[in-house]
């Protein structure tokens, strides 16, 4: 199986990195991203205001891991699933010989193939262009990739249930426009968390999403200690086993109601 999966996921890296220029524009789209946060920060504090306890500095590192992250979080499945349902690709899907969550995780590797990719060059480029704070220390970059990973699994089910719901609709994008409304506020995209209102605050705190994040940017900062490290990867492992569940029960009723409009 696991020879499957990278089969899948080379021949999807292999269709998405055939246009070379688009990663020039996703690249060029991040680094402006970043360059107007930082701007707007830089206004921010040159007129004597401070965030909390956290320096120019720190704001924009949080800033840079903030885009960098984006893509391999946020960029996923739900666009292809949302076109082969409505292109009737999903009897073919369903047929594989491999499990349909199985061939969805092979495309889901080979997206993350570039925006990895992405990542990197903008991480690079933007750290050269407006410096970067290193990590607190080895250990804790360490686990600021084993929670990244973790984050990826966790949001390819969510992306699981939320390609579920586009067998009743028969279009995903109003759905993936909320799916990336509830990851760019409760993940900390938009601002770190605790400049949320106390109420934002427990709902994020009780939702995974934080932790894909806010989380492993803290964890890099050296916020957390490894007691609070661990929970938080429990919680991401509770969270994954959840998803999991609903996404197969979900699976298993919609696919019973499937309605197929052409191929």
């Amino acid at each position: 199986m696991i020879s499957k999966i990278i089969a899948i996921a080379k021949q999807t890296a292999k269709e998405n990195l055939y246009y070379r220029f688009d990663l020039i524009l996703y690249i060029f789209n991040f680094i402006i991203e970043i360059t107007v946060y930082v701007f707007i920060w830089l206004s921010i504090y040159s007129s004597g205001n401070k965030i909390l306890d956290m320096s120019f500095e720190d704001i924009t590192t949080y800033y840079i891991l903030v885009v960098t992250l984006n893509p391999i979080i946020s960029w996923g499945i739900n666009e292809c699933m949302g076109e082969a349902i409505r292109e009737g690709e999903i009897l073919r899907e369903l047929l594989n010989p491999i499990s349909y969550f199985t061939y969805y995780f092979g495309i889901r590797i080979g997206e993350l193939i570039e925006a990895i990719i992405v990542s990197i060059f903008t991480f690079i480029i933007c750290s050269l262009l407006f410096g970067i704070l290193l990590p607190s220390s080895i250990l804790n970059f360490i686990f600021f990739l084993i929670v990244i990973c973790l984050s990826v699994l966790l949001i390819y089910l969510f992306e699981l249930i939320i390609g579920n719901m586009a067998f009743y609709t028969n279009s995903i994008w109003g759905i993936e426009v909320f799916k990336r409304a509830i990851l760019s506020v409760f993940s900390g995209m938009i601002a770190p968390i605790t400049l949320f209102p106390i109420y934002l605050q427990k709902i994020a705190n009780f939702l995974p999403f934080k932790d894909c994040i806010y989380t492993p940017i803290s964890i890099y900062f050296g916020e957390l200690d490894c007691l609070q490290i661990l929970y938080v990867i429990l919680k991401q492992c509770i969270w994954i086993i959840l998803f999991f569940i609903i996404a197969k029960v979900l699976f298993k009723k919609t696919i019973k109601n499937l309605t197929v409009n052409g191929g």
